[in-house]
């Protein structure tokens, strides 16, 4: 098992989402960057739907009573094992009684730390994905216990031994396409939306990130339509909002422009503060 001595920033349990319950109202959920989280598993044998432990920003502090093989992808954090520095994007060792610790994300947001054989966790309506109000938990807390696979004589050859993955790319050009109400907007304002310059708000979170500008573009509200993640929404006030991973199942605001999957892993790993654009595709 795994004792969290520190939580660290955001910390949660996460796996490839919760599909089938939105006509119910439960959000999706799951990985903020879905390809560094399924690339952890992959290096050391599991399946891409495998939980991991998912943070942002500052890493937590992790106790191993028992020996494990794990990975760590996404964001680019500086790492101690025992003491000593350990390398990202590759499988590692740990011997138990072992302590592994994470500093601040030195580029990118959002880490994964995967273990083989997975985290078990509880399962909640198909998946093991933290979500305020319907699991136990929305985030991890000191003192925390996960319950992990004990490793087997087989274990070792499943793991991709030896393989480098590269760092994140970090581009700041998002890839979209235009929305249900992208076409009830004036052509000013279609414009606009287009040229314009955003910086990503501290106010984001998984539920949403909140896009700071300065251009006079705002939509009317609509009759309460389905949104997903990658959804993006423009209030009457200007407010600009991209759905993320967490994000409600229906909402009033017009939906101007869609992120793809690819698009809203390339978006969770940018900074409040950062400045970023869209590209219609």
């Amino acid at each position: 098992m795994i004792e969290v001595q520190h939580p660290g920033m955001y910390s949660s349990i996460q796996d490839l989402g919760r599909y089938g319950y939105r006509k119910y109202g439960v959000p999706l959920s799951g990985f903020m960057d879905t390809e560094s989280a399924v690339k952890g598993n992959s290096l050391v044998g599991n399946d891409p739907n495998c939980a991991v432990l998912e943070f942002a920003n500052a890493g937590p502090k992790l106790f191993f009573t028992k020996p494990a093989i794990i990975a760590v992808t996404g964001a680019s954090f500086h790492m101690k094992l025992d003491g000593k520095e350990m390398n990202a994007n590759r499988a590692v060792l740990v011997n138990s009684n072992s302590l592994l610790e994470f500093g601040k994300a030195e580029k990118g947001v959002w880490g994964y730390l995967a273990v083989k054989g997975g985290i078990n966790s509880n399962i909640v309506l198909g998946s093991r994905s933290y979500f305020k109000g319907l699991t136990a938990k929305e985030k991890l807390q000191k003192g925390d216990i996960i319950e992990i696979s004990t490793l087997s004589e087989s274990s070792s050859q499943e793991v991709s031994w030896g393989e480098q993955l590269p760092e994140i790319d970090l581009n700041r050009t998002i890839p979209v396409t235009k929305g249900p109400e992208f076409h009830t907007l004036p052509m000013a304002i279609r414009l606009k939306i287009t040229d314009a310059k955003y910086v990503i708000s501290p106010q984001s979170n998984r539920m949403a990130y909140l896009l700071d500008h300065t251009e006079p573009i705002s939509a009317k509200e609509i009759i309460t339509a389905p949104v997903q993640p990658g959804t993006v929404q423009l209030t009457p006030s200007g407010k600009m909002l991209v759905l993320m991973k967490d994000a409600q199942t229906t909402g009033g605001y017009s939906r101007i422009l869609h992120l793809n999957e690819k698009a809203i892993q390339q978006m969770s790993q940018l900074r409040p503060g950062e400045e970023i654009s869209f590209k219609l595709v």
